[in-house]
Protein backbone atom coordinates (compact mmCIF):
# COMPACT_ATOMS: atom_id res chain seq x y z
CA UNK A 1 0.00 0.00 0.00
CA UNK A 2 1.65 3.65 -1.08
CA UNK A 3 1.30 6.64 1.36
CA UNK A 4 -1.58 7.91 -1.56
CA UNK A 5 -3.80 5.14 -1.27
CA UNK A 6 -3.19 4.86 2.83
CA UNK A 7 -3.83 9.18 2.61
CA UNK A 8 -7.52 8.07 0.81
CA UNK A 9 -8.64 4.95 3.18
CA UNK A 10 -7.46 7.23 6.08
CA UNK A 11 -10.15 10.40 5.21
CA UNK A 12 -12.34 7.83 4.17
CA UNK A 13 -12.78 6.30 7.32
CA UNK A 14 -12.72 9.40 9.27
CA UNK A 15 -15.73 11.04 7.45
CA UNK A 16 -17.78 7.69 8.03
CA UNK A 17 -16.72 7.49 12.05
CA UNK A 18 -17.59 11.30 11.88
CA UNK A 19 -21.04 10.66 10.05
CA UNK A 20 -21.33 7.64 12.60
CA UNK A 21 -20.70 9.93 15.46
CA UNK A 22 -23.15 12.30 14.32
CA UNK A 23 -26.34 9.73 13.73
CA UNK A 24 -25.08 8.61 17.33
CA UNK A 25 -25.36 11.66 19.01
CA UNK A 26 -28.83 13.00 16.83
CA UNK A 27 -30.32 9.52 17.61
CA UNK A 28 -29.55 9.82 21.55
CA UNK A 29 -30.84 13.14 21.59
CA UNK A 30 -33.98 12.37 19.31
CA UNK A 31 -34.39 9.17 21.98
CA UNK A 32 -37.04 9.95 24.73
CA UNK A 33 -34.87 8.45 27.68
CA UNK A 34 -32.68 10.91 29.72
CA UNK A 35 -30.08 7.84 30.09
CA UNK A 36 -27.08 7.27 28.05
CA UNK A 37 -26.98 6.28 24.49
CA UNK A 38 -25.85 2.32 23.89
CA UNK A 39 -22.30 3.20 23.19
CA UNK A 40 -22.13 4.59 27.20
CA UNK A 41 -19.16 7.03 27.67
CA UNK A 42 -16.55 4.59 27.01
CA UNK A 43 -17.85 3.67 24.14
CA UNK A 44 -18.32 7.08 22.77
CA UNK A 45 -15.19 8.30 23.22
CA UNK A 46 -13.58 5.51 21.58
CA UNK A 47 -15.76 6.38 18.15
CA UNK A 48 -14.84 9.79 18.73
CA UNK A 49 -10.93 8.62 19.36
CA UNK A 50 -10.70 6.44 16.01
CA UNK A 51 -12.78 9.12 14.10
CA UNK A 52 -9.82 11.61 15.53
CA UNK A 53 -6.69 8.75 15.34
CA UNK A 54 -8.04 8.20 11.43
CA UNK A 55 -7.82 11.87 10.38
CA UNK A 56 -4.82 12.45 11.53
CA UNK A 57 -3.04 9.30 9.64
CA UNK A 58 -4.27 11.13 6.43
CA UNK A 59 -2.53 14.39 7.77
CA UNK A 60 0.51 12.30 8.10
CA UNK A 61 0.29 10.13 4.98
CA UNK A 62 -0.17 13.86 3.23
CA UNK A 63 2.42 15.46 4.87
CA UNK A 64 4.86 12.44 3.75
CA UNK A 65 3.54 12.75 0.09
CA UNK A 66 3.87 17.01 0.20
CA UNK A 67 7.83 15.84 1.55
CA UNK A 68 8.46 13.30 -1.30
CA UNK A 69 7.09 15.80 -4.03
CA UNK A 70 10.14 18.23 -5.03
CA UNK A 71 9.60 21.76 -4.23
Amino acid sequence: MNVVTLRRIAYIASALLGLAYAGYVLAAKWAASTTGGPLGDVGEFLLVFACVTAFCVGLFADEAVRGARPQ
